[in-house]
């Protein structure tokens, strides 16, 4: 499976949160963007399985302002700890059923974490912070696929299977529901809470209940060391690249530099950088990959936190690309994706082909605290160079091209079905 997170990080790339209704011609784009199997793309919390850190000690030195008292949340914690002990009392003496203490109160913490109505919040168990720090590198014990809160029908959908993985020979696609984790449905459960499941490690193997096209059929699918490669490359005709970026992982930022070098050696003339499907990643990995394209010291993304406290990500790269690069984003491209984005289209290195980005301009903090568990939440709002706040709203694209599920689904197959790809080769050849 694939679910990240790190001791003070930051969170760039799940979204959750329905998008707010823009009476835009570009809102319905968008719209349409989020539909899949039946017409109806959900809203998914991209809480990528993989995907979901930011950065590691980002707002270091933040933790210390979690026990001063001078930083209260309005919480009368006496009323509640005498609630608590009496709740306990009643269950202790009249519960019929044996009690597991630590269950119980692992999700007390998790009520807390919930009870922020911030969909983006999620407390994390000693173990499950534990699974989500061993992945930001790319490689982990797992299947090889990410997967987010199906918000229509609180399942756990696939939205990622990675090619010559377990998951991907096992016969698993995208947009595949998980309604149960070796016969334990996933109904009430957490995004993590599946995670955990898939990734227990007495279990060799796992088996997924999938429903897929109105119907529900088990895969049994071995584990493996799965290593991932978020970049993909080729030399397109008239010395054109193409560097796909799939998500921002600690390796992704080196196999970017590998792939733009690659290209440069056999004389590329022009590049299309591709973030369809991209729900974003590692802050310190996307301003890494900005840093090979832009000059040094430039302004990549800022943040706002609730105090208005500014903080800035520049370049820190003597390499840039001079030549004409275009973006090819969705409605799917969010968050780390949106950061790279929005950078290049202000700064014009880029002309964006596609349609409106998601739209995740807020940034999550992962604290993690004395026992081994952590805590996320959302802790400030970023803004591209030029101030532009993207969040609900997205990037617009510069040359709007749209596909139907149908015609995205052929694509994937299918390069000459790829009405986005061909405009952006078409702009290029001119």
């Amino acid at each position: 499976m694939d679910v990240k997170d790190k001791e003070m990080t930051i969170e760039l790339e799940s979204v959750s949160e329905e998008e707010s209704k823009q009476q835009t011609e570009e809102s319905s784009d968008k719209k349409q963007q989020h539909k899949r199997k039946g017409g109806c793309f959900k809203t998914v919390m991209l809480a990528f399985a993989m995907v979901i850190v930011v950065g590691v000690s980002f707002f270091a030195g933040r933790q210390s302002v979690m026990t001063s008292s001078g930083f209260g949340t309005g919480l009368n914690n006496g009323t509640i700890l005498r609630k608590l002990s009496l709740l306990e009392a009643y269950t202790g003496k009249y519960y019929l059923n044996k009690i597991d203490a630590d269950n119980v109160e692992q999700n007390i913490y998790k009520g807390f974490a919930k009870g922020l109505q911030d969909p983006y919040a999620e407390y994390y168990t000693k173990e499950e912070f534990k699974q989500l720090t061993e992945e930001d590198s790319g490689e982990y014990e797992g299947i090889g696929i990410s997967v987010a809160k199906d918000t229509d029908t609180g399942y756990a959908e696939i939205v990622s299977v990675f090619k010559d993985q377990p998951a991907y020979k096992a016969g698993l696609k995208t947009g595949d529901l998980i309604i149960a984790v070796n016969k334990k449905s996933t109904m009430n459960m957490e995004l993590q809470e599946v995670v955990s499941e898939i990734k227990k490690k007495e279990n060799k193997k796992v088996v997924l209940t999938i429903y897929r096209d109105k119907k529900s059929k088990d895969y049994t699918v071995k584990k493996s060391s799965v290593q991932l490669d978020t970049v993909s490359y080729k030399m397109k005709e008239k010395k054109i690249g193409y560097i796909a970026v799939s998500q921002f992982l600690e390796n992704t930022g080196d196999q970017f530099d590998k792939a733009v070098t690659a290209l440069e050696k056999k004389g590329m003339k022009s590049l299309i950088i591709d973030l369809r499907d991209n729900g974003g990643g590692l802050l310190n990995t996307c301003t890494q990959m900005v840093s090979r394209v832009i000059d040094k010291d430039k302004l990549i993304v800022y943040t706002k936190d609730k105090e208005g406290n500014k903080e800035e990500f520049k370049s820190d790269s003597g390499k840039t690309l001079d030549i004409p690069i275009i973006i090819l984003v969705n409605g799917n491209t969010a968050s780390a994706s949106e950061i790279m984005t929005g950078c290049l289209k202000d700064y014009g290195k880029a002309t964006v082909v596609g349609t409106t980005t998601y739209g995740k301009g807020i940034v999550q903090n992962i604290m993690p605290l004395t026992d081994g568990s952590a805590i996320k939440f959302t802790i400030a709002k970023y803004y591209t160079p030029n101030g532009t706040d993207i969040h609900k709203k997205g990037i617009k694209p510069d040359v709007k091209v749209k596909m139907s599920d149908a015609q995205w689904k052929k694509a994937q197959t299918d390069e000459k079905a790829d009405k986005q790809l061909k405009k952006a080769i078409e702009l290029l050849e001119k």
